[in-house]
Formats: C-alpha cells, sequence, structure tokens
C-alpha cells in the first residue's frame, strides 16, 4: 500500500515535469489525484473515475497481447482539448497523466516512467 504521502510527491514530480501537464492520476479500484497549478477539470469526479476504470479494462486487453508484440509502454489519446496518456500501475491500476496539446509526449512519457520505477518500482 502506498502512502498519501507518496503519491504526492510522485504527481508533485511528475506535474513538475512540464508546465503542459494537467492532471496526474492513479487508479486502482481508488482514485488519488492532482490537478496542476491554475488548472481547472472538465469532467466530475465520478466521470473520472467511470473513464480511468474502462481504462483500466483497456489496458487488461493490452497486457494480454504482450506475448505476441511485447509489454505495452503507454496508450495517448488527443482530443481537441487535451491528450490523455494512460500506462501501467502495478499488476492492475493505471496512471493517467493529461496535458495540453502543445507538448512532447514522448520524453514526457519516458520521464514519467523513470518517476514511477523510482517510486513504485
Amino acid at each position: 500500500m502506498v502512502s498519501p504521502v507518496e503519491y504526492g510527491k510522485f504527481f508533485d514530480e511528475v506535474i513538475n515535469l512540464d508546465e503542459n501537464v494537467r492532471y496526474v492520476a492513479i487508479y486502482d479500484g481508488q482514485l488519488n489525484a492532482k490537478f496542476g497549478n491554475g488548472v481547472q477539470g472538465y469532467f466530475k469526479e465520478e466521470e473520472i473515475k467511470s473513464s480511468l476504470s474502462e481504462a483500466q479494462n483497456r489496458w487488461a486487453s493490452r497486457k494480454k497481447m504482450s506475448f505476441k508484440i511485447g509489454q505495452p509502454k503507454f496508450a495517448m489519446a488527443q482530443y481537441g482539448k487535451v491528450n490523455r496518456i494512460t500506462m501501467s500501475y502495478g499488476s492492475e491500476g493505471v496512471i493517467l497523466v493529461t496535458t495540453e496539446l502543445d507538448v512532447d509526449i514522448n520524453k514526457l512519457v519516458d520521464e514519467i516512467i523513470k518517476i514511477r520505477t523510482r517510486f513504485f518500482g
């Protein structure tokens, strides 16, 4: 079990990677999250939880195919207002990071993975 303090430190480090990071969340049945400074969310908390539950299911599907194409690193969807990046957290959870559109996704993901490894193994 990860302490709320550790989640907070993880969120702060990810948010501070780039000024375009809007939101960081970890969902493993429980939602822990943080918005960047001054950021207003587009969704209500229940909508976020529902979306993350669906992302968790999609991530499980990706992992089932890994024996053929390799372990998934991340998934990204781009919308009209934000990028939405998901990656694994532990065996069942997901990390969600949303960003403004103007961000180097691959560089950001590489840095998030380094932070995730340092905090959670």
